[in-house]
């Protein structure tokens, strides 16, 4: 199932105040919001419609937006009705992952946590795929370039190969886990991510097995 991260803000307002404010949290409320808003809208007419039957201008009037602010959170009506974008390794995340010295498929799953967060509305997101399975092949392709994302930083700790390894394993883990769970915090999916990596190793290294 797709996931969602928010991108990276392109305001150019005032600055925000220091970590932990009241001005910063009112301003990324307001983003999230606003983020929502288009994603919103962009699910509704796609579903209805299907994606060469919406135009962007659609999607900003019915969510109260200009062309630009909807460029600012995606770079296409098809990622906007997923709720995805290209993922980007925040910064501190990544370098949090560098320095972690934890056994590496606990800490990729910290990092996928951190990176690529479930989406709040998956049940709509099915309903898009199987009403319009023309957008399948987007999906596919954002995981694809997820998976790169991750790889690069996951290669700072060990060789490439293993690297792949782990992030396929836990990008599995991730498809599974969205299916599963509702989980309110990266930290409550992380948790998730290394339960279900967890029976999946042990069902990769059980003896035979019969239903009864």
């Amino acid at each position: 199932m797709p996931t969602t991260a928010a991108p990276a803000s392109t305001d150019t307002g005032s600055a925000a105040g220091p970590a932990g404010t009241e001005p910063c949290t009112l301003r990324e409320r307001k983003k999230q919001q606003t983020r929502q808003a288009i994603h919103d809208a962009a699910l509704t007419r796609i579903t209805d419609h299907g994606l060469d039957g919406v135009t962007v201008e659609q999607i900003c009037a019915d969510a109260d937006v200009s062309p630009r602010t909807f460029f600012n959170y995606f770079s296409s009506k098809a990622h906007a009705a997923i709720g995805l974008d290209t993922v980007e390794v925040p910064p501190a995340v990544r370098d949090r992952f560098t320095a972690a010295d934890g056994r590496l498929v606990d800490d990729v799953c910290d990092l996928v946590a951190n990176t690529v967060p479930l989406s709040a509305d998956r049940a709509r997101a099915k309903e898009l795929l199987v009403r319009r399975p023309e957008m399948t092949s987007m999906v596919m392709r954002w995981m694809a370039e997820s998976r790169q994302a991750l790889i690069a930083v996951v290669s700072t700790r060990t060789d490439e190969d293993t690297a792949r390894t782990a992030v396929a394993l836990v990008m599995s883990a991730l498809s599974e886990a969205a299916h599963r769970f509702s989980v309110p915090t990266q930290a409550d999916l992380a948790a998730r991510l290394r339960s279900v990596v967890a029976e999946m190793v042990a069902l990769a290294t059980a003896g035979p097995q019969r239903s009864a």
